[in-house]
């Protein structure tokens, strides 16, 4: 039996050599002493020189790393495959295809950890260290939380860790967001290429996050680099299909669905990963393009299934107290996104 199973999806036309070779290193550099394994899912609309690298990465370090499926999927069918091939193994992470692992010994200080915890516990995130280079990058979703739902935390970028920070933080000045926007337009029309979105490091430079000092309770992880253990996996069920290339609310819907069988996710802070994001301004997915034409759609099938939107309105979180009153799914709703919970 395989002690960790990482499912990993090469599949967005945004892959690149780079980014797949640095996540695949890292994985070598930094998993630990322990029997592990990356399942590989290659989409067919990926650059083929994407391909040809992960397969000869593959055939390179063929004891740790597999092809396993080779076709266009949507993201839960690929998911759910990689669940059967994993099979009995002791810890199952799925994995973006864009992340760096920085924590060395990620193996046996993840198991320590949750075995010293003494319970059962359903997703497990870890740090995303985009912030440090003007990304807002939280590791764990908004939930329910005051700051989110009544201060407008979100958007303004002041939830968790970084609630301390100024106003503003991540914004690069008007003056350096003009110059890029002029100087990005001109490249464009002559070349057809884009510069990439310059980032604040110096505005962050000096600035302390408020991180927590311990595993703390979450509402639910991110989908970027994540883990759970198998058997819990098997108790919470599959991945359900919503039909599209992303993962989009699967980890909202898997989140719940781990608190309402009373399984608390949590949030490993000192274990640390690197989510790229690109170009893209204010810290957004690279994947953000096609995700927001799927949103409609995967927030109806979310609606359906659990009765209120992923963004609940008032009334609606009135129902979910009620109607989840004694599983940990209301368990954000007084709190603010600091007040740490530790376990």
């Amino acid at each position: 039996m395989n002690d960790l199973i990482i499912a990993i999806r090469v599949g967005s036309p945004g892959s690149s050599v780079k980014l797949v070779g640095r996540a695949f290193d890292s994985f070598r550099r930094n998993i630990g002493a322990c029997d592990w394994r990356v399942l590989i899912s290659l989409g067919l609309n990926i650059d083929p020189a994407v391909s040809r690298f992960v397969k000869r990465y593959v055939s390179i370090h063929s004891g740790n790393f597999r092809v396993f499926q080779e076709k266009n999927v949507s993201w839960a069918s690929f998911i759910n495959a990689a669940i059967r091939e994993a099979g009995a193994c002791r810890y199952f992470v799925k994995s973006h295809d864009d992340i760096e692992l920085l924590t060395g010994d990620f193996y046996g200080k993840v198991s320590g950890y949750l075995e010293r915890l003494g319970r059962e516990v359903g997703w497990v995130s870890f740090t995303d260290t985009g912030w440090k280079y003007g990304d807002f990058s939280p590791s764990v979703r908004s939930g329910y939380h005051i700051d989110h739902r009544q201060e407008n935390g979100w958007d303004r970028r002041k939830l968790f860790q970084f609630h301390v920070f100024p106003e503003n933080w991540w914004k690069r000045g008007p003056l350096a967001d003009t110059f890029y926007h002029f100087c990005n337009y001109s490249l464009r029309k002559l070349t057809g290429k884009t510069l990439p979105y310059p980032k604040p490091v110096g505005r962050i430079r000096g600035l302390v996050a408020d991180m927590p000092a311990g595993i703390v309770r979450c509402h639910a992880p991110f989908n970027h680099f994540v883990l759970i253990r198998m058997e819990t996996l098997n108790k919470i069920g599959d991945c359900d299909d919503w039909g599209t290339g992303n993962a989009l609310l699967v980890d909202e819907d898997w989140g719940l669905r781990a608190l309402r069988l009373n399984f608390p996710n949590i949030w490993v802070p000192d274990i640390e990963y690197f989510h790229f994001r690109g170009n893209k301004a204010g810290g957004n997915t690279r994947s953000w393009d096609i995700i927001k034409e799927d949103i409609d759609k995967v927030e109806g099938f979310f609606l359906e299934k659990w009765g209120f939107h992923s963004e609940p309105t008032d009334e609606e979180l009135e129902i979910v107290r009620e109607k989840f009153k004694n599983t940990l799914i209301p368990w954000s709703m007084t709190r603010r996104s600091y007040d740490w919970d530790y376990l």
